[in-house]
């Protein structure tokens, strides 16, 4: 199926849909274990999350850009732009706001590292994610 849009917004809402659609059939699929870590600092909070080989992983949609570390692995990332790129750790990156969606082809270790002195995993939730997907509530 190929994607036809006139404009910027009309593609970044055909992928959406798209990933909204992924997302409904991967949510009634066996689910992986991916096991987070949470890091604080002055001024920094930094989530670690382990994903294994051969998964397919639907992000949360971020409401802001942040940096990210890919500690190890590699991996194939499709962001919220529809722009595919392989990235094959160690690297660090700007993450633009948006939900991404990855294949992981090797097993990834990834941080990503937002700037705020909050501590509290419900708060930090709510500022960072938008969670008005109404397929991603409570995940």
């Amino acid at each position: 199926m190929n994607l036809v849009a006139h404009n910027a917004q009309e593609l970044n809402l055909l992928l959406s849909q798209k990933v909204d659609s992924l997302l409904a059939q991967v949510q009634v699929m066996p689910q992986v274990e991916c096991p987070e870590e949470n890091f604080f600092g002055p001024n920094v909070y930094i989530k670690q999350v382990t994903m294994p080989a051969g998964s397919v992983i639907i992000g949360k949609s971020h409401k802001i850009e942040h940096i990210c570390n890919m500690i190890s692995g590699r991996m194939i990332l499709v962001d919220s732009n529809g722009d595919k790129k392989e990235l094959v750790a160690p690297m660090t990156f700007v993450a633009p706001k948006g939900r991404k969606v990855a294949y992981i082809v090797e097993t990834v270790v990834f941080q990503n590292i937002f700037s705020t002195n909050e501590t509290d995993l419900d708060k930090l939730e709510n500022m960072i994610v938008d969670n008005s997907d109404s397929l991603l509530e409570g995940k």
